[in-house]
């Protein structure tokens, strides 16, 4: 594809960014991710040297996209309302506080954009505001250079490393383990959304009640 495919159907704006935001995926959404994820260069970023996808495998993952302990989410692009990839939060840990990241930019005219970037801090944002977390944590391999830059601009810092986990090609990579803590983030800014809760703050600070 030499453009982002336009994306015509309507899309609930979930959690709003400056030039993405987060949607639900949809079925008609499938054919696309299937010829994403059939990629080998997408899914050895991934971590699945050698792996593609077959479309009843997105089917399955669209079928089970919001089971206990997962959020999964669209990323779209707000000028064009095209869809570019997915990001998820995983192995939600209520007790704890915790959840693990996933992110996957497959339409690859989008790559090196700041996309995923962006959608990695407004994942977080969700997961801080909405689901009460305390950190959020992801595995990258050691040869997805330019997502680890992605990661540590999103505020992401380098955790821990499982090394020479991984091999391919003859050649063997570390697994990189990145977090980062509520603190680390800073305020979220979803609180906007909820307009009763800012009225209230507001009319506190200013000594008002109802």
């Amino acid at each position: 594809m030499s453009q982002i495919e336009t994306r015509h159907s309507f899309r609930s704006e979930i959690v709003p960014g400056e030039r993405i935001f987060l949607s639900h995926p949809l079925r008609e959404d499938l054919p696309l991710l299937a010829r994403w994820y059939a990629d080998l260069e997408l899914t050895l970023y991934l971590g699945r040297a050698g792996h593609a996808y077959t479309p009843e495998d997105e089917e399955q993952w669209f079928n089970n996209r919001n089971r206990d302990g997962v959020r999964s989410f669209a990323i779209i692009v707000r000028e064009t309302n095209a869809i570019i990839g997915s990001v998820s939060l995983m192995k939600l840990d209520a007790q704890n506080g915790r959840a693990e990241l996933g992110i996957s930019i497959g339409e690859k005219t989008a790559w090196g954009k700041g996309y995923g970037g962006e959608a990695v801090r407004l994942m977080c944002a969700y997961g801080f505001t909405f689901l009460n977390l305390h950190m959020i944590y992801l595995w990258h391999v050691g040869y997805n250079e330019r997502g680890h830059r992605a990661y540590l601009r999103a505020g992401f810092k380098e955790a821990g490393r499982l090394r020479e986990a991984r091999v391919f090609d003859g050649q063997r990579y570390d697994d990189v383990l990145m977090d980062i803590t509520r603190a680390d983030f800073g305020p979220t800014g979803l609180a906007r959304m909820i307009g009763q809760i800012n009225r209230e703050e507001r009319e506190e600070r200013e000594g008002r009640t109802d």
